[in-house]
């Protein structure tokens, strides 16, 4: 929709409220377009045209309205499927009997790039390098091939180191293990050959069995390899 302003500053004054209308339209499709005419003086005829370029392209249904205060004329645009796909043109308006006129642009259809008027807005945003989010890593793989490469032989060798020294750890703990329940089963055996009822009585041998028990079960539990 355009506005057409008459006489508001003057005798047969005419303004617009926008210099040029966009009419997208693909081949084969037609679209209403309306102008309204307000009249700030006395009742007039106002005669509309259009430029030949555009002449093919548009319909005016009343090109001769009396506008008296108000008035709202369609205008019919196409773009026919033999024609050109994109046309440029003016709507031109004459008031006092064709003593004054003005126009605005009118383009009609889709613009191609070979058109002068055809532009692309290229977003700042899309010069910059694009960063994936959903990348866990930012480096190249290059880099990252190298740099494991460069670390593999330093885990390795501490990875070596410490088992060496878990397994040295665990074996001593084997031995002291091994060497006190030894320790205790000789002394066990020695003690089971004797009759200690002779030498400390029934009442100590069991008072001495107990403490031997509790001494093994000590150990069992203490030992870091048993935990």
């Amino acid at each position: 929709m355009q506005q057409v302003h008459i006489n508001r500053l003057g005798v047969n004054s005419i303004e617009f409220d926008v210099d040029t209308v966009e009419m997208p339209l693909s081949p084969g499709e037609e679209r209403s377009f309306e102008l309204v005419m307000i009249n700030y003086g006395a009742p007039t005829h106002v005669n509309i045209s259009v430029s030949e370029s555009i002449s093919e392209n548009v319909t005016i249904l009343e090109d001769n309205p009396y506008v008296r205060h108000e008035e709202y004329v369609p205008l019919i645009f196409r773009i026919p499927y033999d024609g050109r796909i994109y046309n440029k043109g003016a709507v031109v308006i004459t008031v006092g009997y064709g003593s004054h006129k003005e126009s605005f642009d009118i383009h009609i259809g889709l613009p191609s790039p070979n058109d002068a008027s055809f532009s692309v807005d290229v977003d700042q945003s899309l010069s910059s390098p694009k960063v994936d989010t959903n990348e866990p890593y930012t480096y190249s793989d290059s880099y990252k091939k190298d740099s494991w490469s460069t670390q593999l032989p330093d885990i390795s060798l501490h990875a070596m180191v410490s088992a060496l020294e878990a397994a040295a750890s665990r074996s001593g703990h084997l031995i002291v293990a091994a060497l006190i329940l030894l320790a205790v089963l000789i002394f066990g055996l020695f003690l089971s050959s004797l009759d200690i009822t002779l030498i400390f009585g029934f009442y100590h041998a069991v008072f001495i069995a107990i403490l031997l028990t509790a001494f093994m079960a000590y150990l069992l539990i203490k030992l870091p390899i048993f935990k």
